[in-house]
């Protein structure tokens, strides 16, 4: 029998060395994290780390697309038809995955990997937004759409970014109530 889902050992392990390099993210930059320490964390041996990964940008590198994997779920949850009853479910649960996820903070974090990291960020909205959404909250008007769509993900990763950087004073619930008035009214609201 094929297994599509790694075994709950490879998940295990992996988990570990993901966490490691959590916790060293958080000490050091990348660039001075070493096979050596990073296993020594996990307490796995080094082969064990090669069999899963090249080398520690690798690691990172699968940490972030697991994690815009995890993203794109989310946003895939809501269907259009949901979305025309109210963006605030869903604005709700991405505002979870940014105070919960791991991972997401320290993107948000890391000077180091910003650029990128936000540049596929903006990207997946984008692209969501024109598969999935449009006409729901935009104009339908090409020229207005891009320039609207623009200050929507900007908006909404700044919000989010902004959040993150006052240590998640407002529940998610708020930060998402605020970011469907701000969607929906713009700046006149009340």
């Amino acid at each position: 029998m094929i297994h599509s889902q790694p075994d709950r050992r490879v998940r295990r392990t992996r988990a570990r060395l993901q966490q490691a390099m959590l916790e060293l993210l958080q000490e050091k930059d990348v660039r001075s994290i070493t096979v050596q320490e990073l296993t020594q964390r996990a307490d796995v041996n080094r082969g064990t780390f090669y069999a899963h990964y090249k080398d520690v940008f690798d690691l990172l590198d699968q940490m972030e697309e697991e994690l815009f994997q995890r993203l794109s779920s989310l946003l895939s949850a809501y269907s259009p038809q949901d979305l025309q009853k109210g963006l605030t479910p869903l604005l709700t649960d991405v505002f979870r995955f940014v105070r919960d996820d791991p991972v997401l903070r320290l993107a948000f974090l890391d000077e180091g990997t910003q650029d990128s990291f936000f540049r596929r960020l903006d990207q997946l909205i984008y692209q969501k937004c024109q598969e999935d959404w449009k006409g729901l909250f935009l104009p339908l008007d090409q020229q207005l759409w891009g320039c609207c769509l623009d200050f929507l993900v900007s908006g909404a990763v700044g919000l989010a970014r902004g959040w993150m950087g006052r240590g998640f004073q407002e529940e998610p619930e708020q930060m998402a109530q605020l970011a469907n008035r701000l969607i929906l009214n713009g700046l006149s609201i009340s």
